[in-house]
């Protein structure tokens, strides 16, 4: 029987569990690490909330490329609907129990600990878990999702009402004016929550750019070509975008080429992007669907919602309460404030700082991730050596792919991976 470790119970690893259930030929067990009780949800699918929707629509959506429009029959949904995450954890957990029922020869086990580390052990892996018990297994499958939260000044995150990180610790009963750093989705969605939750309650916005997430347009075009001098560097992605009739599909069609065209590049021209174009790119990438964009204009123009270009200085306590200082000169009094600038790419905190301390895996790009054998997904230990039967794939390999957390290539991801094991 052949023993498989998938690490992180995510989405992720639930759709490479998936996928090694659908496709495997003999007897195999499927063992997912993850501390959490529940499979599939992660920091990404974990909200109640039914206001937070998707920010792909249904026809990008499914678990499997062989299967494009899986998840919209799953859901009966029309290819341009945005359903709620809710109802995407739903999916994601529904059809990996589906996928272990149908097959004849693979089953699943959760193990609801953390992996701490991993030795080499012949021609296997030595797991060593959270309460200090091991097991061997064949393969081993890195599936961990985002790192911590980007952290604030310390005179920022001691104060009482500040909230380090929106998704893993954040209340969910808010009152007052809600002081949102960072304007991405992360703040949409908690900004809306919080503007639904009770009339009286208001919320500002804050982040360098002062911008929020381009909306998807309600029919999705489809994706440009993207011409070989248009690949060359940041600059020159750049230009293709903004030059283009249909910006929306330009950069749908850079996207899907970006981690060939990001692997092509220098380290420095990989710097450059993330220092100077990582913002502007993510206000047109990640974008809102249009009902949730048309809401967000009309809190705008009520006065409940604003948002500003500018950095949050200090949190200052009297009796009157909290106020936060704005980098602008402004000074505004709030309840809260929350963390919505987003999650570092996992490293030295997690499994990873042990795998580096042993020189089993090397970090990659720019010190980000890991380093597999691109275009492949097979991890490189510091010395060179290609492990055949070590695998990662997401948020992992952001300093190698830089497009590597959502769902389309999360999905590619699995099934290359899954193909390989299975071979």
């Amino acid at each position: 029987m052949q023993r498989i470790l998938i690490i992180g119970g995510g989405a992720t690893g639930l759709i490479v569990a998936s996928n090694l259930l659908r496709t495997a030929k003999n007897k195999t067990l499927i063992c997912i690490a993850e501390p959490r009780n529940i499979l599939g949800q992660g920091v990404a699918y974990s909200t109640e909330d039914r206001g937070h929707v998707l920010n792909v629509p249904a026809s990008r959506m499914s678990m499997y490329v062989d299967e494009l429009e899986h998840f919209m029959k799953w859901a009966d949904a029309d290819k341009n609907f945005f359903a709620p995450r809710k109802v995407y954890a739903e999916y994601l957990m529904d059809s990996f129990r589906a996928a272990e029922s149908n097959s004849q020869v693979a089953s699943s086990e959760h193990i609801p600990m953390k992996v701490l580390d991993l030795k080499e052990s012949n021609d296997s892996w030595m797991a060593i878990f959270s309460d200090g018990t091991s097991r061997e297994f064949d393969v081993v499958v890195v599936a961990i999702g985002h790192g911590p939260a980007f952290e604030l000044s310390a005179n920022i995150s001691s104060n009482s009402k500040y909230v380090a990180d929106a998704w893993r610790t954040a209340p969910q009963s808010l009152e007052g004016t809600l002081l949102g750093i960072g304007t991405g989705l992360t703040f949409v969605d908690h900004a809306l929550s919080h503007l639904r939750r009770s009339v009286s309650n208001s919320v500002i916005g804050i982040s360098r750019n002062g911008l929020l997430p381009e909306s998807h347009l309600p029919h999705r075009a489809e994706p440009l070509v993207v011409p070989a001098q248009s690949r060359t560097s940041p600059d020159a992605v750049r230009n293709f975008i903004e030059s283009a009739v249909d910006w929306r599909a330009a950069q749908d069609g850079v996207r899907h080429e970006l981690p060939i065209i990001w692997n092509s590049w220098s380290e420095d021209q990989k710097n450059l992007f993330l220092t100077r174009d990582l913002r502007w790119w993510n206000v047109h990438r990640h974008r809102l669907a249009p009902e949730v964009a048309e809401e967000i204009r009309d809190e705008i123009a009520k006065g409940r919602l604003k948002v500003l270009a500018t950095e949050l200085v200090s949190l200052d306590d009297s009796e009157f309460g909290t106020s936060a200082q704005l980098a602008n000169g402004d000074t505004v009094k709030v309840d809260a404030v929350l963390n919505c600038l987003g999650y570092r790419t996992p490293g030295d905190e997690s499994l990873l700082g042990a795998l580096f301390k042993s020189e089993v895996a090397a970090r990659g790009p720019l010190n980000l991730g890991l380093k597999t054998n691109f275009p492949e997904f097979q991890i490189i230990s510091m010395n060179g050596t290609v492990h055949q039967n070590f695998y990662a794939l997401g948020p992992v390999l952001f300093g190698e792919r830089f497009e590597t957390t959502a769902i389309p290539e999360i999905r590619a991801q699995a099934a290359a991976i899954s193909s390989s094991i299975i071979r």
